[in-house]
């Protein structure tokens, strides 16, 4: 309202001053420059830093306007013009270096939340613009030039609020990096972890949490910088879990067949967990641990039902192979192959293949689509045609008779 009040004192001032313009001779020049002075030093806000020199140099160019209206007294109005301008001086040079500093402050916190925001990664020309805008402020500050340090720190904090909206907008790679950990760890949690790695999977957990927050506040170099921990615990987590849970799984098949073998498994059941076994040490050989765990499971199944059945059956010794260390026990496919042998309705629509150790033949659904229709990408119409058989397509039976369709 103050400010409104005195640009109309001037307008009217001046307005009143080309009325008598005809006549007399005013100070223009000397109005002027009073007038230019009390701006500049409102824009400074010099109007809070220095309110009585503020005030008292526009009450002065009022009484100089006074002077020359109403008493006409010319000199006098030039010499209140003076005051007028030496007021406007004093406060401008009293506020520049106040305002000049908390241009500074709010240039300096604007760069601050741009660093908090991760503008250096996320926003790098803009932040490295407004941190050398700023150090030019500074230097101008010091050495007293306060309308260049003004203007420099304006630049400053306008340079870091772009790298701030730049680096938000771009926060949704945290987003993706928060994700890709927690779904690592959600990953471990599946598994018995905590023999294997439970402190580098609570240093994940918590460092991805602060991750969250960091992302939800806007702290996004904070939560930068809490994934990446995240990320290289929760792998390590991940790793180490899969190994040791693999060596462990490869272990209780190994303890499992043994046991099948003890009962009297039958012997192409002993060798169809044995395969499993062996893909189960070359995938963990490999690095793939996930695999190896997964064979190891079937090994173990395939074991355990083994186990089951031998125990169930009437062991006989094979003839001729004194040096068996399986007893064989007629299985249902065997039964199947043999009524195969004579006619039936599926043999009009199907071949019969009875599958053979892996070791021996190294047999597969591929191989066997490759045998029957010498394309090995067919296995899926042998795998279609065995569902109720076949649970895995990785894993084959020894033993077990296929149907193959013969169209």
């Amino acid at each position: 309202m103050k400010q409104k009040l005195n640009l109309i004192t001037f307008v009217v001032l001046f307005m009143s001053l080309f009325i008598i313009a005809c006549e007399d001779e005013i100070p223009i020049k000397e109005f002027s420059k009073a007038r230019e002075a009390i701006d500049l030093a409102k824009s400074v806000n010099a109007d809070q830093y220095s309110p009585a020199e503020f005030k008292e140099a526009n009450e002065q160019l009022v009484k100089a306007h006074s002077a020359l209206v109403k008493d006409e007294e010319y000199d006098e109005s030039v010499a209140l013009s003076g005051k007028a301008y030496d007021k406007a001086m004093e406060a401008y040079n009293k506020s520049a270096v106040v305002y000049a500093a908390d241009n500074l402050k709010k240039a300096e916190q604007a760069i601050s939340e741009a660093d908090a925001a991760y503008a250096e990664k996320l926003s790098p020309d803009n932040y490295e613009k407004a941190k050398e805008q700023y150090s030019a402020a500074n230097g101008k500050f010091e050495s007293k030039d306060y309308a260049a340090a003004i203007a420099l720190s304006d630049e400053a904090y306008n340079s870091a609020v772009k790298a701030k909206e730049e680096a938000l907008d771009g926060k949704y790679q945290l987003k993706v990096k928060i994700d890709e950990v927690r779904s690592t760890l959600a990953k471990v949690k599946k598994y018995d972890y905590e023999p294997y790695a439970r402190d580098k999977f609570n240093i994940a957990s918590g460092k991805l949490r602060d991750a969250e927050r960091g992302y939800n506040s806007e702290s996004i170099k904070s939560g930068f910088e809490a994934i990446e921990i995240a990320k290289i615990n929760a792998d390590a987590a991940y790793a180490a879990t899969m190994k040791g849970l693999s060596e462990k799984k490869l272990s209780e098949a190994e303890d499992a067949i043994n046991q099948a073998k003890k009962a009297g498994a039958n012997k192409d059941d002993i060798d169809a967990a044995n395969e499993a076994l062996e893909r189960a040490r070359t995938s963990r050989g490999r690095g793939n641990y996930e695999d190896s765990i997964t064979y190891s499971d079937e090994a173990i199944r395939l074991a355990n039902k083994a186990t089951e059945e031998g125990k169930g059956s009437t062991t006989v010794v094979a003839k001729g192979d004194d040096d068996s260390d399986y007893a064989d026990t007629e299985s249902d496919d065997d039964a199947v192959a043999t009524k195969t042998k004579g006619k039936n309705a599926d043999d009009d629509n199907y071949y019969y293949h009875k599958v053979k150790t892996w070791e021996k033949s190294g047999e597969c659904l591929s191989k066997i689509a490759e045998q029957y229709y010498k394309n090995p990408k067919a296995w899926k119409k042998i795998y279609n045609a065995n569902k109720d058989k076949i649970k895995n397509p990785d894993l084959i039976r020894p033993g077990w008779v296929l149907r193959i369709p013969k169209n």
